[in-house]
C-alpha cells in the first residue's frame, strides 16, 4: 500500500471523526481554520514590539504566509489533485462547494508554517506554541474534510521554507567589531 493509499485512510479516519463531533466543536473548528492564520497578525506586532523593533522583522512574518498562501496557486495549478471532498463518497464538516477544486499543497497549512517558522527563528521563546499553531492548522483542514494528510505535510514543508528564507532575510546583518583605534595599531605611540 502507498503513501497515498495511507493517506486517503488517514483522511477517512480524521473527516470521520469531524463528522461525527457535535455541532460546536465543528462550528469551533471551522472559525479556527481562518482565525489560527489571522492570530500571526497580532503575533507579528508582539514580536516587533518584544524582540525586534525593526519593522522589516513584523513586515517579514506577514509576508511569508502570505506569500506561502499564494504560492500554493501555482503548485496546485500544476498538480491538479482534485480535493478528497469531490473524490470520495463522503460527508464532510466544511462544504465542498466553499473551497476551491484542489488541494495540493493546503493553502492554510503553507501559511500557518510560513508565520510559524519566521516567528521562531525571530524569537525563539515561543517556537513550541507557533509549531503547535501550524501543527493544529494543518489538522483542521483533514478535520474539515477538505485535504488529505499528504497535502499538509507537503503544506507544512512548503511553508517552513518560505518561513525559513524570510525569517534569515529578517535577522540583523552581521554586527562589524568596533573599530581599533588606529593609534593602537602604529607601535611606539
Amino acid at each position: 500500500m502507498g503513501g497515498v493509499e495511507h493517506s486517503t485512510d488517514w483522511y477517512g479516519i480524521v473527516a470521520g471523526w469531524g463528522v461525527a463531533s457535535p455541532g460546536w466543536v465543528q462550528a469551533v473548528a471551522l472559525v479556527l481554520t481562518d482565525a489560527l492564520l489571522l492570530a500571526f497578525i497580532p503575533v507579528a506586532g508582539i514580536v516587533w514590539w518584544r524582540v525586534d523593533r525593526r519593522a522589516r522583522a513584523a513586515l517579514a512574518i506577514l509576508l511569508s504566509g502570505g506569500a506561502a498562501w499564494v504560492l500554493t496557486d501555482p503548485v496546485k495549478d500544476v498538480v491538479r489533485q482534485l480535493r478528497p471532498c469531490r473524490t470520495l463518497p463522503v460527508r464532510t464538516v466544511e462544504h465542498c462547494s466553499e473551497v476551491g477544486v484542489f488541494s495540493f499543497p493546503s493553502g492554510h497549512s503553507a501559511a500557518a508554517a510560513a508565520f510559524a517558522v519566521t516567528v521562531a527563528v525571530l524569537w525563539r521563546r515561543v517556537a513550541a506554541i507557533v509549531a503547535a499553531v501550524a501543527v493544529l492548522e494543518a489538522f483542521l483542514r483533514v478535520y474539515l474534510g477538505v485535504h488529505y494528510p499528504h497535502d499538509v505535510l507537503a503544506g507544512l514543508l512548503f511553508g517552513a521554507v518560505i518561513g525559513a528564507f524570510a525569517a534569515v532575510a529578517a535577522k540583523p546583518g552581521a554586527k562589524r567589531p568596533p573599530a581599533v583605534a588606529e593609534t593602537a595599531a602604529v607601535p611606539g605611540r
